[in-house]
């Protein structure tokens, strides 16, 4: 999972600078044909537009690298899952449904008793 976040990471930061340089080479490039000076002021609100909304994914993006590159006091990023916690919580759980069934037997075993001590009590009455 971590490979494919790196490398969506990777992908998305190669695309950014790509769009900037395609930005910045039509931010230079600039009309001056008279014809053209209509279609100028189009393509400047365009660009203006799109450089807007790259500025939104650089910040998501940011904010996104700034939220996974938080680690614990051992250095550990938080979003990482050991396996050995993995490995712990599932014999954890194989533990707990051990203990249910112990105890299921233990209740069995007090119910019986329990209709024992009844009877007794029933025929001593």
């Amino acid at each position: 999972m971590d490979g494919r976040l790196v490398e969506l990471g990777v992908g998305l930061i190669a695309a950014i600078m790509v769009i900037r340089e395609v930005l910045g080479f039509l931010d230079k490039k600039k009309f001056h044909n008279v014809d053209s000076l209509e279609h100028g002021a189009v393509m400047s609100e365009h660009v203006n537009d799109v450089r807007f909304a790259i500025l939104k994914v650089k910040d998501k993006v940011d904010d996104l690298h700034d939220w996974h590159n938080k680690t614990d006091e051992d250095g550990v990023f938080n979003w990482y899952v050991r396996r050995s916690l993995e490995d712990v919580i599932k014999d954890l759980g194989v533990k707990i449904e051990m203990q249910i069934g112990v105890q299921t037997k233990i209740l069995q075993h007090m119910q019986r008793m329990e209709e024992h001590y009844r009877e007794k009590a029933e025929k001593g009455r």
